[in-house]
C-alpha cells in the first residue's frame, strides 16, 4: 500500500502538468514537505505520528477514498503559495488568467429559450393559417384574372377577361343583324357581309375585336354597312392660271378675294378588289393661280363675324364679353396706330380664339384720304400694310396671317399688283348690317339674322359709340346659335376652299348689282371727322340689289345700304363723308353687291345729320 502512495501521487502531478497547473499541491510546500508538518512547525506543536494522534494512517484512508472523491476535493487544497496570494493586499496581488471558455454566440441578450414543444405547436398552426389564407386568396386572385363582370344591352353578366363583341356575338349572347357590303361606287355586293355589329362601351365606341373593359355598360346593335377592299391611287391635279378682273365692280361678285399663286389639287383613284369597279375622288381641290373672287358654301351652317376700325374704348371688350358668352369666335380688322394703349384687348381677343387682321395702318390718311387706299403710291401702300402687320405682331408676338380688309373695299386695279407679295386674301362682306349710321339695335340685329351659312357680316368695334351693335349683338347671336349656326374666323372660313360649284368667280361672273357711286367718289373730309354738319344720307346710286340680303342659305349678297335705313334723326355716324353729297335731304336706292334676289329699290328720304360712311 505504501509502495502506491508515491506512484498516485505522480499520477496526479503528471495529469496536473498536462492540465497547465505546475503548483504544488495543496498540502505541499514548494520544497516537498508537508504544509502541515510546517505548520506545526512554526506553531511549535510537536509532530505526531497516526498512532499518536488516534487517527488512522494517511495510507489508509486514502486507499479508502474513491477515486471520484479525490477528484472533487482535489480543487478545495490550496498550495502555500495561493495562501500567500490570499494574505497579500488586493493591489499586489497577481492577475489569474481567466480558464478559456469555449466559443459560441453570446447570449446574453438573447430571451429565454421556450419549451421545444410549445414553439413547434406554434409553428404548424402559422404554417396551417398560411396555406388557408393563401389558398383562398389565390382562388380569387385566379377568379378576377380570368372573369370579369359587364352589363350587355342593359343585363348585368361575368364573362371571360378577354371578351370581344364578337365573342358575345358568337357564343349567342347577343344577336344583331349584320351590316352589308358595298362596292367602292356605293353598290350592293352582298348582303350580310358588312360589319358585324356595332359596340359601345360606356359610351365610347368599341370595335368588334375590342376587348370589354372590366364593369363597362356595354351596347351591341345591329352592324353597319361596310366598303370592299380597294387598291388605291392618287395623281395631282394641276392648277391653271387665269387673268381675274380686277375692276372694281367686280369686287361685289364675292366676299372673298383670294390672291393666289397657285397650287396643285389632288384625284384619288379607288379600284374595288371584288367589284374590279374604279372610282375618282377629289379629295383637294386645285386653287388656280391668279385673282380669285368667291363666296364660301360650306355644307356646314358657319358664319364668319368681323369687326372693323378697333380696337375701341369700352366696346371692343363690350363685344368680347358677348363672344365668349356664346362661345363664338369674330375676326377683328384692326388700324395699326390705335393698337397702342389696347394691347390688352387685342390679347383677350386672341385668347378667346378669335383672329387678329389688318385695317391698314390708320385706314388710308393722307393721300389716301381716310378712305382710299387706291389713291396713294406704291410705297405707300405697302407701308400702310406692313405697318398694321407689325403692330399686331408687337402686341401677340408672332406674325398675323397676311389678311387685309381694306378701307372701303378699295381694292382693285394696280392695288391688287402692288399688294400680291404681302396679302394673301383681301375680305369683304356679304351681309353689312349699317351699324355705322346707328340705326337702332332691332335694325341691326335683324340684319345679323339675315346672314346665311358662309357669310360674312360686317360690324365696327371702333370709330364711335357702338352701344347699337353690342345690343344687336345680344339679341342675334342666341338665336342664330339655336339654328345650329357657328360663328367661326376668317381663316377657319377659307380652309373650307373653292365651292364646287360654279358660283365661284374670277372677277368675271355676273353680278345683278352695278357699282356704286358712292364707292368710287371722293372725300373731302379726313377719316377722324364726326361734325353733325357733315352731310347727310348716302349719295344716290341705282342698284337692283337693295333687298338682296335675304336669309336663305344660299345668300351670297354682301354690300347694300339704302338711305331710307337712316331716317332717324340719331344716326349720326362717325367717319367722313364717302359721296359728294351736299345736301341735308338725300333721295336714292340702295347700293348692292352680290347675287342675291331681291328686287326691291329701298327708296327713301333721309332728314338725318350722319355721315356717310367709309368702311
Amino acid at each position: 500500500m505504501s509502495e502506491d502512495r508515491p506512484r498516485r501521487r505522480q499520477n496526479q502531478s503528471a495529469r496536473r502538468r498536462s492540465q497547465g497547473d505546475y503548483s504544488a499541491p495543496r498540502h505541499m510546500s514548494q520544497d516537498g514537505r508537508s504544509s502541515q508538518g510546517q505548520r506545526r512547525q512554526r506553531t511549535g506543536q510537536p509532530q505526531r505520528s497516526h498512532a499518536q494522534s488516534g487517527r488512522p494512517e494517511r495510507a489508509h484512508t486514502q486507499g479508502a477514498r474513491s477515486e471520484a472523491e479525490r477528484r472533487n476535493a482535489a480543487p478545495r487544497r490550496r498550495t502555500q503559495g495561493a495562501q500567500q496570494q490570499d494574505r497579500m493586499p488586493p493591489s499586489q496581488r497577481p492577475q489569474r488568467q481567466q480558464p478559456r471558455r469555449a466559443q459560441g454566440p453570446d447570449r446574453r441578450n438573447q430571451p429565454a429559450r421556450r419549451p421545444q414543444g410549445r414553439s413547434s405547436s406554434a409553428l404548424i398552426i402559422a404554417v396551417v393559417v398560411a396555406v388557408l389564407v393563401l389558398g383562398i386568396g389565390g382562388f380569387f386572385l385566379i377568379r378576377n384574372i380570368t372573369t370579369k363582370h359587364i352589363t350587355v344591352n342593359g343585363e348585368a353578366m361575368t364573362v371571360g377577361r378577354s371578351t370581344t363583341p364578337r365573342t358575345l356575338v358568337e357564343d349567342g349572347v347577343v344577336s344583331p343583324k349584320p351590316g352589308n357590303l358595298l362596292a367602292v361606287d356605293g353598290t350592293l355586293l352582298s348582303k350580310g357581309d358588312g360589319n358585324l355589329c356595332s359596340a359601345v362601351a360606356d359610351g365610347n365606341p368599341l370595335g368588334v375585336d375590342d376587348e370589354i373593359p372590366p364593369n363597362a355598360t356595354v351596347q351591341i346593335d345591329d352592324g353597319t354597312d361596310a366598303t370592299e377592299e380597294y387598291d388605291e391611287k392618287q395623281e395631282k391635279i394641276p392648277y391653271e392660271k387665269i387673268q381675274g378682273d380686277t375692276e372694281f365692280s367686280a369686287y361685289w361678285n364675292g366676299s372673298i378675294h383670294l390672291l393666289s399663286d397657285g397650287e396643285d389639287g389632288l384625284k384619288t383613284t379607288k379600284t374595288g378588289k371584288q367589284s374590279n369597279i374604279t372610282v375618282d375622288e377629289v379629295t383637294k381641290a386645285p386653287v388656280d393661280a391668279g385673282y380669285v373672287i368667291y363666296t364660301a358654301k360650306p355644307e356646314d351652317k358657319v358664319i364668319a363675324l368681323t369687326f372693323d376700325d378697333g380696337p375701341w374704348d369700352t366696346s371692343t371688350d363690350a363685344i368680347l364679353d358677348i363672344l365668349e358668352e356664346n362661345n363664338a369666335k369674330a375676326t377683328f380688322f384692326t388700324i395699326g396706330n390705335q393698337i397702342q394703349g389696347h394691347e390688352s384687348e387685342i390679347k383677350r381677343a386672341a385668347a378667346l380664339g378669335c383672329q387678329i387682321c389688318t385695317h391698314t395702318w390708320d385706314h388710308a390718311d393722307g393721300s389716301g384720304g381716310g378712305t382710299d387706299i387706291g389713291k396713294m403710291s406704291a410705297s405707300e401702300q405697302v407701308q400702310e400694310v406692313e405697318k398694321g402687320y407689325a403692330a399686331i405682331a408687337k402686341v401677340l408676338g408672332e406674325e398675323p396671317a397676311h389678311i387685309l380688309r381694306a378701307p372701303g373695299g378699295n381694292f382693285n386695279g394696280d392695288t391688287i399688283d402692288n399688294l400680291w407679295e404681302l396679302v394673301d386674301a383681301e375680305i369683304g362682306w356679304d351681309v353689312d348690317t349699317e351699324d355705322w349710321r346707328r340705326p337702332g339695335s332691332d335694325s341691326i340685329a335683324n340684319m345679323i339674322l339675315s346672314a346665311g351659312s358662309g357669310n360674312v357680316i360686317l360690324m365696327h368695334d371702333g370709330g364711335g359709340d357702338r352701344s347699337q351693335t353690342v345690343e344687336a349683338l345680344k339679341q342675334a347671336l342666341p338665336q342664330l346659335a339655336q339654328q345650329g349656326y357657328k360663328f367661326i374666323t376668317v381663316n377657319e372660313l377659307l380652309a373650307y376652299g373653292l365651292p364646287n360649284s360654279s358660283s365661284s368667280s374670277a372677277g368675271t361672273s355676273s353680278s345683278s348689282s352695278s357699282s356704286s357711286s358712292s364707292s368710287s367718289s371722293s372725300s373731302d373730309s379726313d377719316y377722324d371727322s364726326d361734325s353733325d354738319s357733315s352731310t347727310s344720307g348716302s349719295s344716290s346710286s341705282s342698284s337692283s340689289s337693295s333687298s338682296s340680303l335675304s336669309s336663305s342659305d344660299d345668300s351670297t349678297s354682301g354690300y347694300s345700304s339704302s338711305s331710307s335705313s337712316s331716317s332717324s334723326d340719331d344716326s349720326t355716324s362717325d367717319y367722313s363723308s364717302y359721296g359728294d353729297s351736299e345736301s341735308d335731304s338725300s333721295t336714292g336706292t340702295g347700293s348692292g353687291m352680290g347675287s342675291g334676289t331681291g328686287t326691291g329699290t329701298g327708296t327713301g328720304t333721309s332728314t338725318s345729320t350722319s355721315d356717310s360712311y367709309t368702311y
